[in-house]
């Protein structure tokens, strides 16, 4: 346990760090917001680039865990929006689009900013899993959420356009998304990167683990931990519930080589992405619960990732 807690704490130190400097008010909130800009635009997606472009396509979709990773997530967040529309979260009943939003905060970890980081430090041969985790949480969970937000607000208006078409036009505007497809592109076609981009790519991504870590805490600096009724239920369910739905599914059922699916059940088991907020957020959805469940779980999950890790062998 003790190699474990050599890898965790220094990552969740930086977290801490972060939380420490807004917090405190050591950084002004337009520098908070320059450092997410930074690595929401530049250093994540240039990591991004290069984890899925320096590698064969074949290298980087495996089906067995494809499959078994889609199937836990949506069946948990199937069984959470059903809970939410009941009012059986701890909360009162919730309409489409809220119901989606606690279904997105616990199927949807933090996996771009805090997996990232945390993964290279267990091992940098793990990373094509995590951005095939990220894909598939963009490209099912995270659409999956904005239709049925979509068309609650479609429904709340008398009408409205598809909802696809809001979808799509926001994540085309995504850097992430954006650099994911210019890896893929690149990995297909078995190109190699020229050495100025390959040089660029390298020093701009290198900023992507720490810089992420710092923004995690930074942004978490002014919130307040509490924790009611329906806030234990989302951290139950996001980090219990989830890791083992997808632990049952990759290590019993679908059986993709076994450290790929120690990788894919660490990623479920870590804390809710502030994304859920953003994306609650603009759909004038309630984010209180969200909010605090996502401050409350990066604050646990020192403790879950850790034992997660230990008990997955992850040293």
């Amino acid at each position: 346990m003790l190699a474990v807690l050599e890898v965790t704490l220094p990552v969740f130190a930086l977290v801490f760090c972060g939380y420490v400097a807004a917090g405190r008010k050591m950084l002004p909130d337009k520098a908070v917001e320059g450092i997410n800009a930074f690595v929401f635009r530049f250093a994540l997606p240039a990591m991004l680039f290069r984890v899925i472009a320096l590698r064969p396509i074949g290298e980087l979709i495996d089906w067995r865990y494809t499959i078994g990773y889609v199937i836990a997530a949506l069946a948990v967040y199937a069984l959470v929006y059903r809970l939410a529309r009941q009012g059986k979260l701890g909360g009162p009943p919730a309409d489409g689009a809220h119901a989606a939003a606690l279904s997105l905060h616990v199927t949807h970890g933090n996996v771009g900013y805090l997996g990232l980081a945390l993964v290279a430090e267990v091992s940098a041969k793990a990373l094509p899993t995590v951005a095939l985790t990220i894909i598939l949480d963009i490209v099912v969970i995270v659409v999956l959420s904005m239709v049925l937000m979509e068309l609650q607000r479609g429904r709340e208006r008398a009408g409205g356009s598809s909802p696809w078409v809001p979808v799509f036009a926001s994540l085309s505007r995504s850097p992430l998304v954006l650099s994911m497809a210019a890896g893929l592109v690149v990995s297909f076609g078995g190109w190699q990167l020229p050495t100025v981009v390959d040089n660029f790519t390298r020093l701009l991504g290198g900023a992507a683990g720490p810089g992420a870590l710092f923004a995690i805490g930074a942004a978490l600096g002014g919130a307040r931990l509490r924790f009611d009724r329906e806030i234990w239920a989302l951290l139950a369910a996001k980090l219990v519930l989830y890791p083992v739905a997808v632990a049952l599914s990759l290590f019993l059922v679908f059986r993709p080589d076994p450290f790929v699916a120690a990788i894919g059940v660490l990623c479920a088991t870590l804390p809710g992405a502030s994304n859920s907020f953003i994306i609650a957020q603009r759909y004038g959805v309630p984010t209180g619960a969200i909010s605090a469940a996502t401050a409350g779980g990066t604050a646990l999950s020192v403790f879950t990732v850790s034992l997660a890790i230990w008990l997955l062998g992850l040293r």
